[in-house]
């Protein structure tokens, strides 16, 4: 019994009161007070559709306008925080590495100068945090610092450059929207423009202005002639029945008949075309071909107009910024480490490992017995 109490006295104090001194000893003397400057961002879409929401970006998270598009370039925007490349922004502006690397006391809050890339982005990872809501939409961005001045920089150079970020992805994603509906509309005016030379090539070849309009022409003359010549052979008969055949009246009048038959099959040959012919009716055939070819190149043309413009339009109604919903504040007390807090934390895993073990050790002895 005795022996057990003792192991049991040696456990609490190895499991309990040794690592428990050790957590007090660093809290009291090492750890390094950390300051936290706190903002809350996220990408809205400004939508005309809507101005009193679009006016007012806090309302709009509100009454959650976040779209999808919204959320995720939020996404993106937290991804980019997160990166290298904003760890090189702050090194460059403020010196980042110098500020955390300067005190000596914290082991698990320095960073040493000549750390590695991979080293840094991760110590950078642990005092720089970035959660987003998905039920707001919002970005809450935190940096931890050293100095209440330096964590609030950091995060105006954050959210400076997340601003950028975030017009810079607006601008590209419009950019290569605009480019391609402007690429379709040249391609579309480019094959407008080959079927009109066409067209008008075609009308300076034959000397018609309009083939259909022509060969409608012809043939209402064609139909004229017809209506003469019956009129004329009606008068001929008229004739030959007062008069011979030899007479001066009857003759003209033949010839008169003939004169209208020659023209008339002139007409008609020059209307209508043999097989590989190019008369009226084959250029009327080829002319409303070219001129349908020409209307459908200019109506694709329209439409690529058209949606050059609404493209204009959209682009200008759903330009995405970045809302600052929540300013950057300058911490006037330090929020880390929470040393009660903590060390009521460490107690407590502490007496539950003992008690863990405890159990262990029990089980074990159970069994030997």
């Amino acid at each position: 019994m005795a022996n057990s109490s003792g192991r049991n006295w040696f456990l609490f104090i190895g499991i309990v009161v040794l690592p428990l001194i050790l957590a007090i000893v660093y809290y009291t003397m090492f750890a390094t007070n950390r300051y936290v400057s706190v903002a809350e961002v996220a990408v809205r879409q400004t939508d005309n559709a809507n101005p009193a929401i679009s006016n007012a970006p806090g309302l709009a998270l509100l009454l959650g306008a976040t779209n999808p598009t919204s959320r995720e370039e939020t996404l993106f925007l937290r991804q980019y925080i997160l990166s290298n490349d904003m760890l090189a922004l702050l090194e460059r502006e403020l010196g980042w590495t110098e500020h955390y690397s300067a005190q000596y006391k914290d082991p698990f809050y320095w960073l040493n100068s000549g750390a590695s890339q991979a080293d840094k982005l991760a110590f950078y990872q642990k005092v720089v945090k970035a959660h987003f809501d998905d039920e707001t939409g919002l970005l809450e961005v935190q940096v931890e610092a050293l100095d209440p001045d330096f964590s609030r920089k950091a995060l105006d150079l954050i959210l400076k450059e997340s601003e950028h970020f975030v017009n810079e992805l607006s601008h590209k994603l419009t950019r290569d929207q605009l480019s391609f509906v402007e690429r379709e509309l040249a391609t579309a005016r480019a094959a407008y423009e080959v079927k009109r030379d066409e067209l008008l090539h075609f009308q300076a070849q034959n000397n018609l202005l309009d083939a259909e309009a022509t060969v409608t022409s012809r043939s209402t003359m064609i139909a004229t002639m017809e209506g003469e010549l019956a009129t004329e052979k009606a008068k001929l008969n008229a004739l030959t029945s007062s008069l011979t055949s030899s007479a001066p009246q009857v003759q003209q009048q033949r010839r008169k008949i003939q004169a209208i038959e020659k023209q008339l099959i002139a007409e008609t040959q020059r209307l209508i075309a043999q097989e590989g012919s190019s008369k009226l009716n084959t250029v009327a055939s080829k002319f409303r071909d070219l001129t349908i070819q020409a209307g459908i190149a200019e109506e694709a043309y329209k439409v690529s107009l058209a949606s050059l413009q609404n493209t204009r339009i959209e682009i200008n109604k759903k330009f995405r910024s970045l809302a600052v919903v929540v300013s950057p504040n300058l911490p006037d007390s330090a929020i880390y480490p929470d040393r009660p807090y903590n060390l009521l934390t460490i107690l407590i895993g502490l007496l539950a490992l003992l008690g863990i073990v405890r159990f262990v050790i029990a089980t074990i002895e159970d069994h030997m017995d």
